[in-house]
């Protein structure tokens, strides 16, 4: 009788954490996937930011920003296949994941993009390959505007930022002063942003998912802000972008609701040394929702540089 009344226990304890106190459990998924990517949590001040960061593999630093309301596990999936030939460097963003965003007064893309700099002179790393999804991308963009000295290669999934382009399904309701799809106030929506980001989402337990939307949601006044600065107050893309001569990936879902696919041509015809993909029913998120080809993709691309400098002949 004893074991059944343990089982029973047992049972409503796990009740109890997955439907009213979702946050251990939610920490335990974002624990798992980052062993699954073969990467560990760090955290390092600097500037008076505390930055949380996953690291993790072997290699040149490649450095990955995650997108608007996202954070470092954005790159867990694709960073299985990236960690035996990278060292990798996810930072969660200020104001975003684990990152605080303290006495920050300005969220315009080219002084988080000097934020970002400084951050990584303080892990002593100088020249690094740099990705970045949405948001991420667009900053990654100013970041190389700013050092192209020290960026030996882009890898843009997505890129925010672009004027020029055709309005996705989320900036249309951005225009015509609806409520921002990317602003989440609450559960229902993160589950319509996540219907916007995929083409087939991939499982989200539910205590991660009330624990993300918790945790957006209490931002959301702050991420609207944030959201203004980038989208009104900082160079367009096209400006950051026109004859950047760093040498780029442009990885974009020829599905995607948030940022109109059109942004891939727009931007590789401003990039003088840039590679376009597009991938078919692939929304948002490629590194999440195909992370092998997109991952096998930027291997491709950076071997590709790798024997191009190899060829040219010294002197």
């Amino acid at each position: 009788m004893s074991a059944w009344l343990a089982l029973i226990v047992i049972i409503l304890l796990a009740a109890t954490l997955w439907w009213l106190w979702p946050t251990p459990l939610a920490r335990l998924f974002l624990t798992l996937d980052q062993r699954y990517g073969r990467l560990r949590a760090q955290t390092r001040i600097c500037n008076d930011i505390q930055w949380h960061y996953l690291e993790g593999g072997h290699g040149e630093p490649l450095v990955l920003l995650h997108g608007f309301n996202a954070d470092s596990s954005h790159f867990c999936r694709v960073s299985r296949h990236l960690a035996a030939h990278f060292r990798i460097l996810a930072p969660d963003l200020p104001g975003f994941g684990l990152t605080p965003s303290g006495e920050i007064d300005s969220f315009r893309v080219e002084d988080v993009a000097d934020r970002i700099l400084e951050w990584l002179d303080e892990l002593g790393i100088h020249e690094f390959y740099l990705g970045g999804n949405s948001m991420g991308g667009y900053i990654a963009v100013a970041m190389a505007k700013r050092a192209p000295e020290r960026v030996r290669a882009l890898w843009l999934l997505a890129p925010g930022g672009l004027h020029t382009a055709k309005l996705s399904a989320v900036l249309e309701e951005v225009a015509d002063e609806r409520h921002n799809p990317l602003v989440i106030r609450n559960q229902a929506d993160f589950r319509r942003l996540v219907d916007y980001c995929f083409v087939r989402p991939p499982w989200i337990p539910g205590p991660l998912a009330r624990h993300l939307s918790r945790r957006a949601g209490s931002n959301a006044v702050r991420s609207q802000r944030m959201f203004d600065a980038m989208r009104y107050d900082s160079q367009p893309l096209e400006e950051l972008a026109r004859e950047l001569s760093t040498p780029a990936l442009i990885v974009w879902g020829q599905a995607d609701q948030v940022l109109h696919p059109q942004g891939a041509s727009v931007l590789d015809e401003l990039m003088p040394n840039s590679t376009c993909l597009v991938l078919p029913s692939i929304g948002h998120l490629p590194m999440l929702e195909d992370p092998r080809n997109v991952a096998e993709s930027w291997l491709s691309f950076t071997e590709s540089l790798a024997r191009e400098t190899s060829s040219v002949p010294e002197g």
